[in-house]
């Protein structure tokens, strides 16, 4: 009798073979609760989100929401990635970094909000970063970024002062895209 590593799935695997049933009492490995895992769930979703994006302004629904709609749709990919699976930090910071800038995009382009929209994009920003924190109580880095973005929406909102010189606007959306993306990538596993 030779041992052998156990699969994900509660069963044993062999080199060449693949994984095998755990030892049932003659139930078929669904029957047995090891029904296969679905795969790709990710990828199936961002490109169902990118499709869903696309068929909107097919639709007749205006050109100005297909930005904030993607960003909302792939978000909402990472959210169910993050939810369905196994709760991995990975997929939360950008489910709730895409869900912000969508909505923060996508409330100021359904309501006219005039000198308003500025503020309110930077506040749902801070917000969802915020809700990182909140699901995830062991990470307090999202309040780090969260704290300028709240601080710039309360200015912008209730003093009417604009914190982010013009020139430099332009570039938020790429930078902190990008940031989190390099977060993502370098950030170290916790086991």
């Amino acid at each position: 009798m030779s041992l052998r590593p156990l699969d994900q799935r509660g069963g044993t695997s062999a080199p060449g073979l693949g994984p095998t049933a755990a030892p049932t009492s003659g139930l078929g490995p669904i029957q047995a609760g090891l029904a296969p895992r679905r795969r790709g769930i990710l990828g199936g979703l961002v490109v169902f989100a990118v499709g869903t994006a696309f068929l909107f302004p097919a639709l007749g629904m205006s050109g100005s929401l297909s930005g904030p709609l993607l960003f909302v749709a792939i978000g909402a990919a990472f959210a169910a990635s993050y939810w369905y699976g196994n709760r991995q930090y990975a997929y939360l910071v950008p489910a709730a970094t895409l869900l912000g800038l969508g909505i923060g995009l996508l409330i100021p382009a359904v309501f006219d909000l005039g000198a308003l929209s500025g503020p309110t994009f930077f506040a749902a920003l801070a917000l969802s970063l915020i809700s990182v924190t909140l699901l995830a109580p062991d990470r307090k880095w999202p309040l780090i970024p969260a704290a300028p973005l709240a601080l710039i929406a309360v200015t912008g909102a209730v003093g009417r002062i604009d914190l982010v010189p013009a020139g430099m606007q332009q570039f938020i959306l790429p930078v902190l895209l990008m940031l989190v993306g390099a977060y993502i990538l370098f950030e170290p596993t916790h086991r």
